[in-house]
């Protein structure tokens, strides 16, 4: 995984943190809850192929089998949706075993069936799987699971192809991971704007993409305003151990930075390290910011002026 996938990584992980943790609340929002789900899965496929590039082939076998089940799963949706609503008394035939029986086929066998299953689908007109509540997400991943399926066939080229396919297969589930979020859980969170503003905000923290470069690490900006705090990271998610606080906002501006058990707090009285402008504090830890076990890095602008502007490496 290189770096440019490994912060997309990082980002989802801190959207489920949110939705774990503070976002709780939206979680009760059915659409929310499946798009969550929906991306919780996709994470944990992403952590398997990720982790195959490095496998032995002894590793690569098991994730294969673990492959083979949740392909079947998959199929198994989609055989039903067809088999109900094709008019194809033959194809109807063909698609009348459950993959549950299948999977105890040769390797061939199931993949063959699997492909049918796949193929099936276009048979049905788009409306009619539409109204029967079809989710292509669903054939999607059973399509990324079969292509890994064909490719790492042959205990042989277990694992050559396990890290090729792991390799090729990653930018995919990064891509229907990014699709979850943009469809299935950005413009739901943002609907909630009026009735849930600050956890709009801190989701939109969360959903930032931070940049890491080789030379100097991971970096983050942000804007403030006066009087309200920002959530700059979770701790506990960006791995930053000695911070370097830093102030770009014009002249007179004084940013605090502080630590909180919440998101949303503020600083307590003559709590944290105030930045004068211009100015770079770098830090061996947190202990000047708060309490040692607050997981909440927060910036707030001391002045009623404008806008200031922060970083931190």
């Amino acid at each position: 995984m290189n770096t440019k996938q490994q912060n997309q990584v990082t980002m989802y992980a801190a959207v489920l943190r949110f939705f774990e943790e503070a976002g709780a609340p939206l979680v009760a929002i059915k659409r929310i809850a499946a798009g969550r789900e929906t991306l919780a899965g996709l994470v944990d496929r992403i952590g398997v192929a990720s982790e195959a590039q490095e496998h032995t082939t002894t590793g690569v076998t098991r994730d294969r089998e673990v492959v083979k089940a949740e392909a079947a799963q998959k199929a198994e949706i989609l055989r039903l949706l067809v088999v109900a609503l094709t008019t194809d008394a033959a194809l109807r035939g063909e698609l009348k075993t459950p993959l549950s029986r299948m999977l105890k086929a040769k390797d061939a066998e199931l993949l063959r069936y699997l492909k049918k299953v796949d193929d099936a689908v276009d048979t049905i007109e788009k409306t009619e799987l539409t109204d029967a509540g079809y989710d292509p997400q669903v054939r999607q991943t059973l399509q990324t699971d079969l292509a890994e399926l064909l490719a790492t066939q042959g205990a042989a080229r277990q694992i050559e192809t396990g890290t090729k396919v792991a390799t090729e297969t990653l930018p995919l589930l990064l891509e229907q991971a990014t699709t979850v979020l943009e469809t299935q859980l950005d413009p739901f969170v943002k609907a909630q704007q009026l009735a849930r503003p600050e956890l709009v905000a801190q989701y939109e923290v969360a959903r930032r993409i931070v940049r890491t470069a080789a030379r100097r690490g991971t970096e983050y900006r942000g804007a403030t305003v006066p009087g309200r705090p920002v959530l700059v990271y979770d701790r506990r998610e960006a791995g930053v151990v000695a911070p370097m606080l830093g102030n770009r906002s014009g002249k007179g501006l004084t940013l605090r930075y502080y630590t909180a058990a919440a998101a949303t707090d503020l600083p307590g009285k003559e709590q944290g390290l105030a930045v004068k402008n211009r100015a770079e504090v770098h830090l061996p830890d947190y202990s000047k910011l708060g309490p040692e076990d607050a997981p909440y890095l927060l910036v707030v602008q001391e002045q009623l002026d404008g806008e200031g502007r922060w970083v931190v490496r």
